[in-house]
């Protein structure tokens, strides 16, 4: 997603980038939040994780006014620890998680006013959202009947609002994931390719997205197509085991349970308590929805989980967990919260502070159209208006490749020995942090071939993650601290490197 933001910004196709053709909504936000920042991607990555915490806090407000403060209180602990392993990376996960709540804050203060400036705009906003960070779109259909139904009038139902609200759905999609997509140069058909991975693993009973490239060796959508197809003709049972596998995995005891509080095993008793804790509020929710189910916000509430749970089947948590219901998730906790209204109803009324609520309304409409302008319109504008540096290359010795690259403050890092220099604050990182936190080092040969480098040279390293304006391809610039040409300064930079390869990544190690 990275590479792909940079890609915008430089007016290049955002084919180049692999995977964020698939979602290009996130690389398009990140370039307008790379552009507003200067590049400097350590200021980009904290404005991020404060929007969503803003976000976060704004669907609170809601919450707390319809439901209590302490409801509010619960439903916005257990979205702060659903999002908290994902803050500070440059993931999908992070825009759906923003749009998702600032969407369900305007689409149930609609539910109240019925003012269809909230509704539409809340609905445009959760459908980027669920784009973004691709997952629960059968909540869309399950908001439409909901709609047929409060804008009713005098009838049981209205089915010219539930169809005519359907269709501004549905042309919405088509604008977000067909056109869009073309408008950044990115192949047609590219947009949720691997929701094919997702579809075949199901149909194999289960057995997670990563099987169809293991099993077919391919990542073309239209063959894993196929091969599931031909393969559900002949089994077609196995497509009920994946889905039975998926609502255990959704609800159970487990590290792929929505349940946010992570490392949950049946060894821990803190964990079972949690969980079962959680779960007799949802289920409290869950019947209190139904049996107030005539009142606009319940019948809301049960038209999002409805969506939800019909969704379970085609987002696997095998494929990725919880996170895969970042953009609906607020629809899903606030049941729970729902529960613990009823437990605390007496209390509510002492605690209960009164909001400005045209200041609180006015709120998430500005955020959500400021929101929805870095993301559909500023990266259509900034790939237009992108361009290449001009820069011009050194003579370089026959194992050497000739490099340009733009370095940005804030985008890089520095491994730092202790002892030999200041670390410990980015971009400063003391190599021993380095060595403790870093997750990939025993599956990434990569992060091996790191190691080894600065253990046999006995030098500091900077290490810049770039664009190869020469060949327009990702690499990791390594760059040796003691070395006569010390640290990259900012601006366009070029040289010799000699290129490395690791299994996954191509690495260039700058000459002195």
């Amino acid at each position: 997603y990275y590479v792909g933001a940079k890609l915008i910004l430089d007016g290049q196709p955002l084919e180049k980038a692999g995977q964020a053709t698939e979602r290009p909504l996130f690389p398009g936000f990140l370039s307008s939040m790379l552009m507003l920042t200067g590049q400097n991607l350590k200021i980009t990555l904290a404005i991020i994780v404060q929007l969503a915490g803003i976000s976060l806090y704004l669907s609170g407000r809601e919450v707390s006014r319809f439901i209590g403060v302490f409801p509010a209180s619960l439903y916005m602990t257990l979205m702060y620890f659903y999002i908290q392993p994902l803050i500070g990376y440059t993931l999908s996960e992070m825009l759906g998680f923003m749009l998702g709540c600032l969407a369900s804050a305007l689409i149930w203060r609609a539910s109240h006013n019925l003012k269809w400036a909230d509704l539409t705009l809340g609905l445009m906003t959760l459908l980027v959202a669920v784009s973004a960070r691709a997952g629960a779109f059968l909540i869309f259909p399950a908001l439409a009947l909901w709609i047929g139904w409060i804008f009713r009038g005098e009838r049981r139902f209205s089915l010219k609002m539930a169809s005519g609200s359907l269709i501004v759905i549905l042309i919405g999609f088509y604008l977000i994931n067909a056109v869009y997509p073309l408008l950044l140069g990115v192949p047609s058909g590219s947009a949720f390719g691997n929701f094919s991975y997702a579809l075949y693993g199901q149909i194999r009973g289960g057995t997670g997205w990563h099987s169809a490239i293991e099993e077919l060796g391919t990542r073309d959508p239209a063959q894993v197509y196929r091969a599931a197809l031909q393969f559900f003709l002949q089994h077609p049972i196995s497509l009920l085991i994946g889905f039975a596998k998926a609502y255990r995995d959704f609800f159970l005891l487990g590290n792929r349970s929505i349940f946010p509080f992570g490392g949950y095993s049946w060894q821990n008793w803190l964990n079972v308590v949690l969980w079962v804790g959680l779960l007799l509020l949802f289920t409290s929710g869950l019947i209190q929805s139904v049996k107030n189910i005539r009142s606009k916000l319940s019948s809301l509430l049960i038209a999002g989980f409805v969506g939800i749970f019909l969704s379970i089947p085609f987002l696997p948590p095998i494929d990725g967990g919880s996170r895969l219901y970042a953009s609906t998730i607020p629809f899903f906790f606030v049941i729970p919260a729902l529960g613990l209204s009823q437990l605390t109803k007496e209390f509510e009324q002492k605690f209960t502070a009164k909001n400005d609520f045209q200041t609180a309304t006015m709120a998430p409409r500005s955020i959500s159209i400021i929101l929805l302008t870095l993301t559909l319109i500023a990266p259509v504008v900034n790939y237009a208006l992108g361009q290449k540096s001009a820069y011009t290359l050194p003579s370089c010795p026959a194992e050497q490749k000739p490099f340009a690259i733009e370095v940005h403050q804030g985008s890089y890092i520095d491994l730092v020995r202790e002892g030999t220099a200041r670390c410990g604050l980015v971009p400063g990182v003391c190599l021993g942090d380095f060595v403790r936190n870093n997750r990939e080092k025993t599956t990434d040969d990569y992060y091996q071939s790191l190691l080894q480098s600065m253990e046999s040279s006995n030098e500091n390293l900077q290490l810049i993650p770039a664009i190869d304006l020469v060949g327009g391809k990702f690499h990791y610039f390594h760059v040796s601290h003691n070395s006569s040409r010390g640290n990259l300064s900012s601006g366009l930079v070029s040289g010799c490197a000699v290129e490395v390869l690791t299994e996954n990544q191509s690495v260039y190690e700058v000459s002195p």
